[in-house]
């Protein structure tokens, strides 16, 4: 992406210094963690208090809000957080460009909300919209400030706004669903959350915005902002197209169940798969063009994440029934199968973007892009094709789409090590052999097991001593094969297969 010719050496205004990479790295991995643990402590406890049409609801109002962001917010932001040097008259243009955007768009939600709510067939819909509408408002504010942070590296003040927004936001929908408001509990955390997150963004990063600003050639920023833009789409298609599926087809109540299986297994995702991808950047880099230097750096990224999320995704695939019984209630259970089947979705998709980071390294960047453009077209085509069987059957189609365009990226992949599809099973032997012995006992257990806390409590604690075990005998007696769990800690540097 070319720079914007606004950003040189001495801007007007940029005076502090970035923060380093080491510091910025910790606080970036600790905002993810905080946004997505605090989020599912109260995710948890709303479950129990909102019924699964309420939460169809909000999820539908939610995917409105995220496609403006992807879309629209940023393509403003990205193109000018990417320049060599972006000065304080540059954030201020797309300041102004981003709260003009941000009102249009509110605008646009409030207009439209009662046509959207007679197509769902549910009135109160349109209300949602009307409140949430105030979270796009906040977000396009917001999006500047986060995006100046960023390219500064200051992810400490990103991660006290985690704290804080979450917090009180969770702290606001917990105590209006304990005293019933349904629906409105889990917009009031919505706005709560996004609002206070604005605040906190404006008193932390010490600039404004100025009032005159010079203009921003339109020739260099609008191709910028198109690719971004549509980047964003098809990355909107690939991460809620599912829920855009079955929220049509289906309606508020199966969106209700689809959206509670995914928040489930994203939280996963989320915590381990996206914080471990923040050290494919520079391990790819660090590795320059030696095939076994690479090697080495991408059997250490991929084995410490399939052994973190193979377990995990494989315990809650099998585990899924009597724990949502146990905490969530019995309205919740159809959402078990899905459960199983986006889980070897997410699975998939964190080893899809270790590629993807992969073929960035070596100069392949057109790979990433056509990956996720096949990928999304697939995925959309036998999710709609699929729906005619319910949730799973949408569920079904967009993993069946995952699995097969994971072949052509990996066998690119392999090629770029000197790999082949031998050598990447020897890699993730260790994980995967575990992860195998762990789901049969498990399995064994469940069929005789009662469905209670205790029961459940003591599958957990089992089936984590039956993986560390396995995983443990599988390194022992394979020397050849990399060791995920040394990986995971720098024991030792992996063995060249």
């Amino acid at each position: 992406m070319s720079d914007l010719p606004h950003g040189k050496k001495h801007g007007d205004g940029n005076a502090s210094q970035p923060a380093g990479l080491g510091s910025g790295a910790v606080w970036s991995i600790l905002d993810n963690l905080a946004q997505q643990v605090l989020s599912f402590m109260v995710f948890v406890v709303l479950a129990r208090w909102v019924a699964p049409a309420e939460f169809g609801q909000i999820a539908i109002a939610h995917v409105i809000v995220t496609f403006v962001r992807q879309t629209v917010f940023d393509a403003i932001t990205h193109p000018v957080a990417r320049t060599e040097s972006p000065t304080d008259s540059l954030y201020s243009w797309a300041f102004w460009l981003c709260l003009g955007a941000a009102l249009l768009m509110s605008a646009l939600i409030l207009v439209s909300a009662d046509a959207v709510s007679r197509f769902y067939a549910h009135p109160q819909l349109a209300q949602v919209l009307a409140w949430m509408s105030l979270v796009v408002m906040a977000t396009g504010t917001a999006a500047v400030y986060e995006a100046r942070l960023v390219r500064r590296m200051a992810f400490k003040p990103l991660a006290i706004r985690s704290i804080v927004s979450v917090s009180l936001g969770g702290g606001v929908g917990i105590a209006m669903a304990l005293r019933g408001y349904g629906v409105m509990a889990l917009v009031a955390q919505q706005v709560i959350t996004s609002c206070a997150a604005l605040a906190l963004l404006v008193m932390q990063a010490r600039w404004r915005p100025k009032f005159l600003v010079r203009g921003l050639p339109w020739r260099e920023f609008v191709p910028n902002a198109s690719r971004v833009s549509v980047t964003g789409f098809f990355s909107f298609l690939g991460s809620q197209g599912d829920t855009v599926l079955v929220s049509i087809f289906m309606g508020s109540h199966a969106t209700g169940i689809y959206s509670f299986a995914k928040r489930l297994v994203s939280a996963i995702y989320l915590v381990i798969g996206s914080s471990l991808l923040k050290l494919a950047i520079p391990a790819f880099a660090s590795a320059g063009s030696s095939p076994v230097e690479r090697a080495d750096a991408y059997a250490r990224i991929v084995g410490t994440t399939v052994f973190l999320m193979a377990p995990l995704l494989a315990g809650l695939s099998l585990l899924a029934q009597p724990m949502i019984n146990v905490f969530f209630g019995a309205v919740w259970l159809p959402a078990a199968p899905v459960v199983a089947l986006l889980s070897g979705l997410y699975l998939l998709l964190a080893i899809s973007q270790i590629n993807d980071h992969l073929m960035f390294a070596i100069g392949a960047r057109s790979i990433p892009v056509q990956r996720g453009f096949a990928q999304t077209l697939l995925a959309l085509l036998l999710g709609w094709a699929g729906s005619y069987w319910g949730l799973v059957g949408t569920a079904a189609g967009f993993l069946a789409a995952g699995v097969l365009v994971w072949p052509w990226p990996q066998a690119l992949a392999n090629k770029s090590m000197n790999w082949n599809l031998r050598k990447l099973m020897l890699a993730l032997k260790g994980p995967l052999v575990a992860t195998l012995c762990m789901s049969l006992v498990l399995w064994a257990i469940l069929l005789h097991a009662p469905q209670n806390l205790a029961a459940l409590i003591v599958m957990v604690a089992v089936g984590g001593c039956v993986f560390l075990l396995s995983h443990w005998l599988v390194i022992r007696t394979s020397p050849a094969s990399h060791d995920a769990l040394a990986n995971l800690f720098h024991l030792r540097r992996p063995a060249r297969i």
